[in-house]
């Protein structure tokens, strides 16, 4: 899987798990954690549905250092990349 599917593929459980990012474009420097207005139980939420979807497993540690979509990414190609 290439970054690129990667990315639409965190980007499509965004949109439908985090209502306000439905109707816009979601790229890799759009803020989804904190900035965006959502409670942290909802980002959590979200994490775990990315994970499921990938069946990996990221650091609880490292979410809170995730801001953007593009960290996201990072952070799921690199537990692929363990794979």
């Amino acid at each position: 899987m290439n970054r690129e599917e990667i990315t639409e593929k965190i980007a499509e459980i965004v949109r439908i798990n985090m209502p306000g990012f439905d109707d816009i474009e979601l790229v890799e420097s759009t803020r989804i954690n904190n900035e965006a207005g959502f409670d942290s139980m909802t980002f959590v939420y979200v994490m775990c549905k990315i994970e499921a979807a990938f069946d990996i497993s990221i650091p609880k540690r490292r979410w809170e250092k995730m801001a953007t979509l593009g960290d996201v990414v990072d952070a799921v190609e690199k537990e692929l990349a363990k794979k």
